[in-house]
């Protein structure tokens, strides 16, 4: 059976006259006849009663006709849809986040694709750095906005979105919010609260090394993952931290001091598969990387 015959057969059955069917069609009207009969032969009965004066359904044609436009509309469809996926206007986008990386513009960014692209689903899920990265490389994941590192990236794209400066972030009581800046000889006689390394490895060595060539060892007391985490420790008294400046996590009894020395900077990267991306996964991308103004090179 191909699809022309039920596109004609639907013709036949809404028109009730073979000469306007095959008209309707851009058909002449004997091999229209003869594609209607072999239709009819395929399915082993009669769908339509006909004589020289009127044409009617059958009981068996009625039911063909009924199943004959679902399956016409369901192409039309998939073909529609197809074509708006390949647009970006539909489909969806599975994205990993840090939260630093939320912390920022990415939620508007995300707030401006949808805005133009609002049958396009988001779906976000929140994990560190590897993971992300882990899960992008397996296509459980289309893009993730992450810090990277060396040895995590094979197979990857990446594209820098923005880099965070560090500030310390101290309770609010600490003798230390008296001061303008801050040295990293201050702050390696403090108890410091870092993240792990297994997640940002690349960002954890290079904070260590810059004390290593002061001839300076940092105190690490705790290591926790997220800034709210790492928050609710500083504001308790447990320690001090590194955040990111211009932080929206919650600063209550907390203080955030500039430093005085130069420091590695966050770097947040929106990272994919070139193998495994949709056209609209692509779209996604390319309008993130429009909003932040940055070098599209997906």
């Amino acid at each position: 059976m191909e699809l022309r015959q039920l596109i004609y057969f639907v013709a036949v059955a809404e028109e009730l006259h073979f000469g306007r069917a095959a008209k309707r069609v851009h058909i002449a009207q004997p091999p229209f006849s003869q594609q209607i009969k072999s239709l009819e032969e395929e399915v082993g009965s009669k769908l339509l009663e006909r004589n020289s004066r009127n044409v009617r359904l059958t009981v068996e044609g009625q039911y063909f006709y009924e199943q004959a436009v679902l399956i016409l509309e369901r192409i039309d469809l998939a073909a529609s849809t197809v074509g708006r996926m390949a647009k970006g206007e539909t489909g969806r986008v599975r994205v990993g986040f840090m939260e630093i990386a939320m912390d920022s513009l990415v939620p508007e960014a995300i707030r401006a694709f949808r805005s133009r692209y609002s049958d396009v689903s988001i779906l976000i899920s929140q994990l560190g750095a590897r993971v992300q990265l882990k899960r992008i490389r397996s296509g459980d994941l289309d893009v993730g906005f992450t810090t990277v590192f060396m040895h995590g990236m094979e197979g990857l794209e990446s594209l820098r979105l923005f880099s965070k400066k560090h500030v310390l972030a101290v309770p609010d009581d600490h003798f230390f919010i008296h001061k303008k800046k801050l040295t990293l000889k201050d702050i390696a006689k403090e108890k410091l609260i870092m993240f792990p390394r297994a997640g940002q490895p690349d960002l954890y060595d290079s904070m260590m090394e810059t004390f290593s060539k002061k001839g300076l060892v940092p105190i690490i007391s705790q290591e926790v993952a997220g800034l709210s985490g790492a928050a609710t420790l500083i504001s308790s008294g447990m320690g001090v931290a590194f955040l990111p400046d211009n932080s929206h996590v919650s600063r209550k009894g907390i203080t955030l001091i500039p430093l005085e020395e130069d420091f590695p900077l966050m770097d947040i990267y929106m990272v994919w598969n070139k193998d495994s991306c949709s056209n609209t996964v692509k779209i996604f991308m390319e309008s993130v990387a429009e909003y932040f103004a940055v070098s599209n090179n997906i």
